[in-house]
């Protein structure tokens, strides 16, 4: 897991993250330079997709603890931030990037090639809890292409 989390991040196009989690019925967000190990689990891809391992953020109650301690803010109600959309992840990055007053696109650039908002020349990368961050075959490619 260490190994693909620090491929991931030598190969990420942005310089940040702003991680969105819910807890009793509201968002929070904070914005991180790096990943921390203890927020990420190694899952599994379906079968039907290959079974390639994939790096997830694991959102526990401990997370979410040191996420706040750190400085983690409330952004809004449940019902404020995420009702736009059905998949929770989507409607955190629409909030994120409408709230920095950009138009908010549903796209699938890969992560080694642009983050999802940039503002004042710094690109970040958002992500919900729970949220997949990439799969070991797109960090191979990741790799790949900075060879």
């Amino acid at each position: 897991m260490k190994n693909l989390l620090n491929a991931y991040e030598a190969t990420t196009a942005a310089a940040a993250y702003i991680i969105g989690f819910l807890m009793n019925g509201k968002v929070y967000e904070i914005i991180l330079d790096n990943l921390p190990e203890w927020l990420i689990g190694l899952d599994r891809e379906s079968t039907a997709h290959g079974g390639a391992r994939k790096l997830r953020i694991r959102m526990t109650a401990l997370a979410k603890a040191r996420l706040m301690n750190a400085g983690a803010a409330y952004i809004g109600t449940a019902d404020e931030v995420l009702a736009s959309r059905k998949n929770k992840g989507e409607a955190f990055e629409k909030f994120v990037t409408e709230r920095a007053g950009q138009e908010w696109h549903k796209d699938s650039v890969p992560y080694f090639v642009d983050g999802d908002l940039t503002v004042n020349g710094v690109k970040y990368q958002i992500k919900f809890e729970s949220a997949s961050l990439a799969n070991e075959n797109t960090i191979a490619k990741a790799l790949a292409a900075v060879r």
